[in-house]
């Protein structure tokens, strides 16, 4: 007498999950992200204290406000990024203010010494750095650039 078969359960997908191709996930891979180079003539990234900072030098020649923590970030989570740079200096980076006090699209407009690296360690330390957007007429900003400013001291990191 034959056995009868128990039905196979198939299984549920998450109702959020993006499916993709093998392809699809490799190029997707962050790690295959080339920095772009910025272009110092116009204040974008990369360049030493002689990058302008005033209202107007933001990327692109927007303006650019002066960031207003809404939470700083602590030496804890900056350390990820800092481990290995021993030597004092500051750093300058711009960002776009995002929903949720976040930043984004962060680029690197400054640092010293020249060449430390600070700049790329704050920028990629910025997925975490929570910021007041500037207000017009009462009315918070999304999507303007701020200026986060850090003086990098052995041992001690303040903002400016």
């Amino acid at each position: 007498m034959p056995q009868p078969q128990t039905p196979v359960p198939v299984p549920q997908l998450p109702p959020n999950m993006i499916l993709m191709t093998s392809d699809q996930f490799r190029a997707s891979d962050i790690a295959n992200i080339r920095p772009q180079q910025a272009d110092a003539a116009t204040g974008n990234g990369g360049g030493g204290s002689e990058v302008a900072q005033g209202p107007g030098e933001g990327p692109g020649g927007e303006k650019l406000y002066p960031a207003d923590w809404y939470r700083e970030p602590t030496t804890a989570e900056m350390a990820f990024y800092l481990k290995g740079r021993s030597q004092a200096g500051w750093a300058m980076i711009a960002c776009r203010t995002a929903p949720a006090f976040r930043v984004e699209d962060c680029q690197e407009m400054g640092e010293s010494p020249s060449g430390s690296g600070l700049a790329g360690a704050l920028r990629q330390a910025s997925w975490q750095f929570r910021v007041r957007p500037p207000r017009i007429g009462g009315k918070p900003q999304m999507g303007v650039w701020v200026r986060i400013l850090f003086d990098f001291q052995l041992g001690v990191i303040r903002q400016r």
